[in-house]
């Protein structure tokens, strides 16, 4: 973390949340210099307690006069929570780091993985209100984007694996009822009829034992609102506005850390040695490619971890300018927190 002088007034909106839990840990272990911590929830949460530096603390109701007076706010309660409360909020001085879709995609707020486009947060003044990418992306980006600035990115295909708890904790408890019913049964699955194995609300069909390539709604040309998310966004933070892109989104029986296939397209010959190269300097990746001693990624390997594990480096064939890659990371973690948390130090490291 960069050294930062002066203690700041810090807002945890969602404290009770997955997401909100993990920021107000990462916040302890990376020692950022909150001078005064303030947790923030919505009415149902309020009263109930978190932990922060050997301390309980309140949680309060989520308002404008909560806010007044914060120097950060870091936001993970859904999007309609964050257009009712971050604009007012940001107008009145208060640094809005927002988890949420809401403003990922507004021209005038800043999408940043500081690892990649630092340069989207070094405007003057700097931005009242910042977007964390969506977690596939963050896993993504982590490992396309060093490789886009050595060698210029064309092209870029990608499909994902993601976890059940991208879904929330009710996504996990889904998966984990689902293989209890099913316990014993797994011999049997091929004969079974599908409608009559269990299924939950939140996923939409059975997860157990299976996968699913539809995360979020169906948008008109068959692709679904993740999948579109998954081609907009790497667009704004890399520069690429007409970056031609193809995103397959799919659940998985895994209870935490994204995986994500990319098959990259570069505006010159990149090869696997050199792509090694490049990412094992990279920042927030750790490299995993050691095919001779059958060393590569998975997703629950990078659960708990600050870097997105990236190997299986392949050349595609008859293409020198393209590759194949692999990345995954924790993504409530890595693909959450984490970012938002960086955000706040480079933001704050330069005031």
């Amino acid at each position: 973390m960069v050294a930062m002088s002066n203690e700041l007034r810090v807002a945890v909106v969602g404290a009770t949340g997955a997401v909100g839990r993990m920021i107000t840990r990462i916040l302890e272990e990376r020692g950022f210099p909150v001078g005064s911590f303030v947790p923030l929830a919505s009415e149902l949460s309020a009263g109930s307690r978190v932990r922060f530096r050997d301390e309980d603390h309140t949680v309060g109701v989520l308002s404008l006069e909560a806010l007044r007076g914060v120097d950060l706010a870091l936001v993970s309660a859904g999007a309609s929570v964050s257009k009712g409360y971050i604009p007012q909020a940001a107008e009145a001085g208060t640094t809005c780091i927002d988890n949420s879709s809401a403003f990922r995609m507004d021209p005038d707020v800043p999408l940043s993985i500081p690892e990649v486009n630092p340069e989207a947060l070094e405007g003057t003044p700097p931005p009242r209100v910042i977007a964390v990418p969506n977690c596939t992306t963050i896993a993504a980006m982590l490992a396309i984007g060093p490789l886009h600035r050595a060698a210029g990115l064309r092209s870029l295909v990608m499909s994902s694996y993601q976890s059940v708890s991208g879904a929330g904790m009710k996504g996990t408890r889904e998966l984990a009822e689902q293989i209890e019913k099913l316990r014993g049964q797994e011999e049997t699955l091929g004969d079974a009829a599908f409608d009559s194995l269990p299924f939950g609300e939140v996923i939409g069909k059975t997860i157990a034992y299976n996968v699913v390539p539809k995360i979020g709604a169906f948008e008109p040309g068959g692709y679904t609102d993740e999948e579109a998310k998954m081609m907009a966004e790497p667009r704004k933070i890399l520069g690429l506005p007409d970056l031609p892109m193809v995103a397959t989104s799919v659940r998985v029986p895994v209870p935490v850390g994204h995986g994500v296939s990319l098959v990259a397209a570069f505006s010159r010959p990149i090869g696997v040695d050199e792509a090694r190269q490049i990412l094992r300097s990279a920042p927030s990746v750790e490299l995993r490619d050691d095919p001779e001693h059958d060393v590569y990624p998975s997703p629950l390997e990078s659960a708990g971890l600050d870097v997105a594990l990236v190997g299986r480096v392949r050349q595609v064939e008859h293409d020198p300018s393209a590759l194949v890659l692999f990345s995954c990371a924790d993504n409530l973690r890595l693909g959450a927190a984490l970012d938002a948390v960086h955000v706040a130090e480079h933001l704050f490291a330069r005031r």
